[in-house]
């Protein structure tokens, strides 16, 4: 059963997802306004963060920001403004998808799934295979096309983090937080360092780190 918390300030909106997510086996949470779901995730450990972009006390764009800092569950924005600049400016933020308003509620189902399947699913892997790339955890190994790779500790780490969340847009605070530790101080460019070296070792493969131009960086299979 999925766990999933879901912020939205309209009352009829919260009603009609309860009902259709719980008949349909989803453990869901609830909460009014940003403040609280930044509240809520603090609070406990959910597998996918729905939030309204237009709440009051704390609106979503900036509830995403803050949870962010702390974790990278997924998180899935709901707006009723869908044009090009509102996208880019959710995924900025940190977000994984976009939903514009109205939507049916299948679709927003199915949506959910694709997410939490997409970001979770190579977590609890010990070996990760994605094109011509594989990563042995317990080896501490890293193959590239069939070739063993040499990466510092910092470096594999930081490609485990990327295959693990393969098609995600990952900003450099979200990986910083989650390499480094969310007690880092130093500045965030120090990830395109370490892009760079693994680019470098991973040869013909570097091109599966994409460069998302002033958002952050993609794994993608070739």
């Amino acid at each position: 059963m999925y766990k999933i918390l879901f912020a939205d300030d309209d009352f009829k909106i919260r009603a009609a997802v309860k009902k259709y997510f719980t008949a349909n086996g989803f453990d869901i949470s609830f909460a009014q306004d940003g403040y609280e779901a930044v509240c809520m995730a603090d609070a406990a450990r959910y597998d996918l963060i729905i939030l309204d972009v237009l709440m009051p006390v704390v609106d979503g764009i900036s509830a995403c920001a803050q949870i962010r800092k702390k974790q990278d569950t997924p998180i899935l924005f709901l707006s009723a403004l869908g044009q090009e600049k509102d996208f880019l400016k959710g995924y900025t933020a940190g977000a994984d998808d976009y939903i514009t308003k109205p939507f049916p509620l299948s679709v927003l189902q199915e949506k959910c799934l694709a997410i939490i399947r997409r970001c979770s699913g190579a977590n609890s892997s010990d070996i990760i295979t994605i094109g011509e790339i594989t990563l042995d955890y317990v080896k501490k190994e890293v193959r590239a096309k069939g070739k063993k790779v040499s990466l510092s500790a910092k470096d594999f780490e930081m490609l485990r983090y990327f295959m693990c969340k393969k098609g995600v847009v990952l900003s450099r605070s979200l990986i910083l937080s989650r390499v480094w530790g969310y007690d880092f101080e130093g500045e965030d460019r120090v990830v395109d360092s370490h892009i760079k070296n693994i680019r470098k070792v991973l040869g013909d493969c570097a091109n599966y780190i994409k460069t998302v131009p002033g958002m952050g960086y993609r794994f993608e299979e070739e």
